[in-house]
């Protein structure tokens, strides 16, 4: 099956779903096409119409079939000759035989004996006129024609009678015969005069040009009509990945999440949901998609694992994710270490207020210790067991006893990606950037590496050896020619692709409303930062937990680890404290 007839759409669902992501064609083009009618028509000059019958009788030969003589005393009314005699009479505007016929219409009546004659002018007087001497000339024109053969039978008559009163033949037979054909013809002619009159003058014009509400319509039934074709032809041209059924075909990867567009607040301010609104829907999203990983990782038996993030292209979520991932892993008690090895465009410092130097290329040189560069960032409470007891009647503790370490639930430990080194691709390629990697998989429980997107440059492909899997974050706006590369670039890893996560899915009204009613505590959240700047929210709580950190390194057992994997006194760079 080719691809085209593979996504092609088959049910109405399909063309729904089409019209639906194209609204703003469907929308737009017949707005537009229905403004431009409308101003367009609204700017043509004026056109007003006047409208004369005239009554032709059937003569008995033309009894037999009415429609053909009406049709074709119609097209006698519009002859050149007759345009001419309207030209030269009395009282109408200057004008041509052939403008005369351009603006004016002569049509048969479906019902009656009658024809009716339209004309148009800018002018309502001329029009009026205009009609008046239009069906004035036809009815004079069509007797003319009629009595034109009854007129010479009859002089000749008259002819013959006048030689027999000559030669006293009056008393003859055929004197008393050219006197009754005389009469007959006689009555004839007045019967071909009577057959064709006007029946009713143009009495008032009306306008008719321009109509905008009319011409309104149009544009806007043909603008619909325009955008449907608009619509298809798009969706036919557009190579994006339009459904995760699609992209986990061409990819042959399981979905693991699918996670909603942040809130344009929080892509203002480079935000965290986990941090910005924790206890939101947007915040299950992440926690149900480290879930899954580690569901996975527990099928491949990996107990420590080392995750590498990637991503096709640039900005599709990729650091965002694993931001929110390490927040979700770090609240659940659980030793991770985020690592930024992006060492092309490092991003993940912005969503702590941290410096990238010194950082994990700092370590790899010598130039710094680990337990220097690793950022300890104490995160702030999630509304979560401290707030229990009050909340089931237990009395909280009072105001003036200091809460001290029970500001902050947990620590996050992250390692910025340091000074940018000149040639990062075969900086990554060196044995100490794997064995820096393989001493933070001992320490942590979980470590989470942010790469570069595989298909742009091939530091995601080198780092593959040194980690345990890889997780592709990619969204639906992706082209199918790059998941092609991207699923060619996976397929020449070392380490395990476990699946990838979709990212820009729109979040829909019926699973917000039930995760809303699900949680039934229905806690009101308030921003943790709202109305403040992102560096000050680490700094102060640095600031409080100070004590309980060093707690807690004072109870560690093991040492740093250095870019070796060796040991050193004992601290522990997982609850250390270190510089940001």
């Amino acid at each position: 099956m080719t691809e085209t007839s593979a996504h092609r759409p088959t049910t109405l669902t399909d063309y729904l779903t089409i019209l639906r992501r194209r609204k703003l064609i469907i929308i737009a083009v017949p707005i537009v096409a229905a403004l431009v009618a409308f101003f367009y028509s609204s700017s043509q000059p004026s056109v007003y119409q006047a409208q004369a019958q005239v009554l032709v009788q059937r003569s008995d030969e033309a009894a037999s079939d009415p429609t053909r003589y009406l049709t074709t005393q119609a097209r006698v009314a519009r002859s050149s000759k007759l345009a001419a005699r309207i030209a030269a009479a009395k009282g109408v505007p200057r004008m041509t035989a052939g403008e005369i016929l351009a603006d004016s219409n002569v049509s048969a009546d479906a019902e009656a004996d009658l024809l009716n004659i339209s004309v148009s002018s800018g002018n309502p007087r001329d029009a009026v006129v205009l009609a008046d001497a239009y069906a004035r000339e036809f009815t004079g024109y069509k007797i003319e024609q009629d009595t034109a053969p009854i007129d010479r039978d009859l002089r000749a008559v008259k002819a013959q009678a006048a030689e027999l009163r000559k030669r006293g033949g009056t008393a003859s037979i055929v004197y008393q015969t050219l006197m009754q054909r005389q009469s007959d013809l006689e009555l004839e002619r007045l019967a071909a005069e009577r057959n064709t009159r006007v029946l009713q003058p143009a009495t008032g014009a009306v306008k008719v040009e321009p109509r905008p509400r009319r011409a309104l319509m149009l544009g806007g039934l043909l603008g619909a009509v325009l955008a449907l074709g608009l619509a298809f032809l798009a969706e036919a041209l557009d190579r994006r990945v339009r459904t995760e059924g699609e992209i986990q075909e061409l990819l042959g990867l399981p979905l693991l999440g699918r996670i909603s567009r942040p809130p344009p607040s929080l892509r203002k301010t480079n935000g965290l949901v986990m941090l910005e609104e924790p206890m939101g829907v947007q915040a299950e999203e992440f926690r149900k998609l480290w879930g899954t990983i580690e569901f996975v990782n527990i099928q491949r038996g990996a107990a420590s694992p080392t995750i590498m993030f990637t991503s096709a292209a640039q900005r599709e979520g990729k650091s965002t994710t694993i931001a929110n991932l390490a927040v979700v892993l770090a609240r659940s008690e659980r030793r991770v270490a985020l690592v930024d090895l992006d060492l092309r465009r490092p991003f993940l410092h912005t969503f702590f207020g941290v410096q990238t130097e010194p950082g994990f290329t700092d370590v790899v040189v010598g130039r710094e210790t680990l337990d220097r560069a690793v950022r300890h960032l104490p995160l702030p409470t999630a509304g979560g067991l401290e707030s229990l007891g009050e909340r089931n009647g237990q009395p909280s503790a009072p105001s003036g006893v200091p809460n001290g370490p029970r500001e902050v639930e947990t620590t996050l430990q992250f390692l910025p990606c340091g000074t940018i080194p000149p040639a990062a691709g075969e900086f990554l390629a060196g044995e100490r950037v794997s064995a820096l990697l393989d001493a933070l998989r001992h320490q942590f429980d979980v470590v989470l590496v942010d790469a570069p997107p595989i298909t742009v440059v091939g530091d995601a492909m080198t780092l593959s050896p040194a980690v345990d899997a890889i997780v592709v974050v990619t969204s639906f706006s992706i082209e199918r020619p790059l998941v092609d590369d991207l699923a060619r670039e996976l397929k020449n890893c070392r380490a395990t692709t476990l699946g990838l996560v979709l990212t820009g899915v729109a979040l829909s009204d019926p699973y917000a409303h039930g995760y809303r009613y699900y949680d039934h505590a229905s806690r009101p959240r308030v921003p943790p930062t709202t109305g403040r700047a992102r560096q000050p929210l680490f700094g102060g709580l640095l600031q409080k937990a100070q004590i309980g950190i060093d707690a807690r390194r004072a109870r560690r057992d093991e040492g740093p680890v250095s870019a070796d994997g060796e040991t050193g006194p004992r601290e522990d760079i997982a609850h250390g404290g270190g510089r940001d």
